[in-house]
């Protein structure tokens, strides 16, 4: 590299370059802007960021960037495992309230199919289908507080950290789509992480809005589901029964929000909202670096 330099400022000093064309000399021009790294440094890092020692030696910098290497790699791979993470808590929520939904709708059904030899009609008639339907339904209404119990506890664990990402969100797509614009056409490569950066970052907040938003649609689903469980067959006549599909129906009719510190709801109108802001905030920053 340092052959290189030297042998550029001989063709510059010596004005070898002034005899060639103009397409030789944007050639050669390109040719050392490409051997030197692209930006005229000669001990390039993995990412730009700047370290409190000198490493413009050759063991140093390249323990530097062993360092910074290791670093960079341990970061990326805590930020890409706290959304797997997130992801493998909210999923699973959403599929126990779609099969709580389901086992709701197909008790009736479920428990008849242990008495096929009896006419559904005379089903309700039947102590020992009146019983099984009781057990069944108290199992129901079991495992559904069960995953309402676990639900509050992650609305209590995201709370404050799903603020700080949806205002931390807020200010990278702005500040990020600033840097997008203004690298479009002098770095092509910064532009490149830019656009990834900023796409990973939205995509990312849009998962986690959309798993909550379903989770509080899925909660609320289960009064319905609750509604259609088979009680017009005449099975509401047993004591017990009634009361407990009102309960659940009366429980589901309070859906279960995610909310972000107390006060954004976790939803897709709250992810469309934050990107307006964002977006009305670029283009403030883009106005004022224009004038």
């Amino acid at each position: 590299m340092k052959r290189l330099n030297s042998l550029w400022r001989k063709l510059t000093a010596s004005k070898a370059l002034d005899r060639c064309g103009p397409i030789e000399r944007k050639f050669l021009e390109r040719v050392y802007r490409h051997a030197y790294i692209m930006d005229d440094v000669e001990y390039n890092l993995m990412i730009e960021i700047r370290v409190p020692v000198e490493y413009n030696k050759t063991l140093r910098y390249i323990i530097t960037y062993i360092v910074i290497g290791i670093m960079f790699n341990i970061a990326s791979y805590h930020v890409i495992m706290s959304e797997v993470i997130m992801q493998a808590y909210l999923l699973p929520l959403i599929c126990q309230y779609a099969v709580l939904a389901n086992c709701f709708e197909n008790v009736f059904n479920d428990c008849a199919e242990s008495f096929k030899d009896v006419d559904r009609k005379m089903l309700i008639d039947n102590k020992l289908f009146i019983d099984k339907y009781k057990k069944r339904l108290g199992d129901l209404v079991g495992q559904h507080l069960m995953i309402l119990e676990q639900t509050m506890e992650l609305k209590r664990i995201l709370s404050a950290p799903m603020l700080g990402q949806l205002c931390a969100s807020g200010m990278l797509i702005c500040f990020i789509g600033f840097q997008t614009k203004a690298t479009m056409t002098q770095n092509p490569g910064k532009f490149i992480m830019s656009v990834g950066y900023l796409a990973y970052n939205m995509f990312t907040l849009y998962l986690n809005c959309r798993w909550c938003e379903e989770i509080t649609s899925q909660s609320q689903g289960i009064g319905k589901a609750a509604y259609c469980s088979g009680w017009e067959a005449g099975v509401c006549k047993s004591p017990g029964v009634k009361a407990t599909i009102l309960t659940v129906i009366l429980r589901a009719n309070k859906p279960m929000i995610f909310v972000a510190g107390g006060m954004y709801t976790l939803s897709l109108s709250s992810y469309t909202n934050l990107v307006k802001a964002s977006y009305s905030a670029l283009n403030i920053l883009l106005r004022m670096s224009n004038d």
